[in-house]
C-alpha cells in the first residue's frame, strides 16, 4: 500500500512538472497557415478564412466561462487601431464563442443569448456550433484563446490564457508592423 502511494505521487510529481513547466501556446513563433473554418452568428451570418483574406484579423475565441477574461484587450485594441489610423484601417477584431455543448434543446437558448451579447456591445458574435475550430486551432477549452492572422491567412500570434503586459505588446507590435507592410514573408 506504502509502495503504491509513493509511485503515484512520482506520477503526480511528474505530471506537475510536465503540465507546468510549458506554456500551452506560445505567443509567437514562425508563422503557420491558418486552418479554414466556418463560424455562425445566432442571425445566421457565416464568417470563413476565406471571407478575412486581405486583412488583418484578431480573433478572440472564448466559452462562455472566458469572454470576459481579455475584455480590456478587445477595447485597447479598438483603442490602438484608432490611434494609428489609417495603417491599421484594415485590422478586425472578432469574437467568437466555442457553442459545441448546446445541444438540440439548448440551442435555441444559446442564439437568444448571443443576440442579446450582440446588440450590448454592438458586435456580431460568431458561434463555433461544432468546436472543430477550437481542435483544428488547438485552442484551450478553459481559457481565452487570442489568434493574429494576418493578410495571407497565416498565424501569426496564438496565445491561450490572459494576456500579460509582455503578450499585449507583442500583439500590438505584430499589428503595427503587418498593418505598415512590413512583414517578411513566411
Amino acid at each position: 500500500m506504502q509502495k503504491m502511494r509513493r509511485v503515484m505521487q512520482l506520477w503526480a510529481v511528474v505530471f506537475g512538472l510536465f503540465f507546468f513547466s510549458f506554456p500551452p501556446f506560445p505567443a509567437s513563433g514562425a508563422p503557420k497557415e491558418a486552418p479554414p473554418f466556418l463560424v455562425v452568428s445566432a442571425y445566421g451570418e457565416t464568417l470563413t478564412l476565406e471571407d478575412l483574406r486581405g486583412k488583418t484579423v484578431v480573433l478572440f475565441y472564448d466559452t462562455r466561462y472566458t469572454t470576459e477574461e481579455n475584455n480590456d484587450l478587445k477595447y485597447d485594441i479598438d483603442t490602438f487601431r484608432k490611434d494609428h489610423l489609417p495603417v491599421l484601417s484594415n485590422l478586425e477584431v472578432i469574437q467568437i464563442i466555442d457553442a459545441s455543448s448546446a445541444s438540440f434543446l439548448t440551442r435555441t437558448i444559446w442564439k437568444r443569448k448571443l443576440r442579446e451579447y450582440s446588440k450590448k456591445y454592438n458586435i456580431t458574435l460568431y458561434a463555433d456550433w461544432t468546436g472543430e475550430m477550437r481542435k483544428d486551432y488547438n485552442l484551450s477549452s478553459r481559457k481565452s484563446n487570442i489568434i493574429l492572422i494576418d493578410p495571407k491567412g497565416m498565424i501569426r500570434f496564438l496565445f491561450s490564457g490572459e494576456a500579460g503586459e509582455s503578450e499585449r505588446k507583442e500583439l500590438f507590435e505584430l499589428i503595427l508592423t503587418i498593418g505598415s507592410g512590413d512583414t517578411l514573408e513566411p
